[in-house]
């Protein structure tokens, strides 16, 4: 797959994400990890959904410049977000035991998009 279809597929995948964090923080705790939040994690999870969305936001504006250093540097930013996203949400749902509907989709999801992203990458570097 190409840089630019991946960048364009994350950064999409994320804005949505991101919006659904921000909009209805409990609703996707709820549906990842299976527990209800408090108003600490209320916030937490809205932090990480402005975070999530400027990531985005940066993927897809990035997707039309992918050999430039600041395209190569948004995909190298996500990739390792998708890398560490898939090892920490599968560590959530083995070594912890949570376990919402969407968490194993997840953790498989950014550990797919990751390697692909690694795999374009590598691939514009020859």
């Amino acid at each position: 797959m190409s840089l630019r279809l991946l960048l364009t597929l994350a950064g999409g995948l994320e804005i949505l994400t991101g919006l659904a964090a921000l909009i209805s923080p409990a609703t996707l705790v709820s549906l990842l990890l299976g527990s209800p939040l408090d108003s600490i994690g209320v916030v937490l999870t809205r932090l990480f959904g402005a975070g999530v969305f400027a990531l985005g936001l940066a993927c897809v504006k990035s997707r039309h410049d992918v050999a430039s250093p600041a395209g190569l540097a948004v995909s190298l930013g996500m990739t390792s977000y998708n890398l560490l996203a898939a090892v920490v949400i599968i560590w959530a749902a083995v070594g912890l035991s949570l376990g919402g509907l969407l968490l194993w989709a997840a953790g498989i999801g950014h550990a797919v998009l990751g390697v692909l992203l690694l795999s374009a990458l590598v691939g514009t570097s020859r």
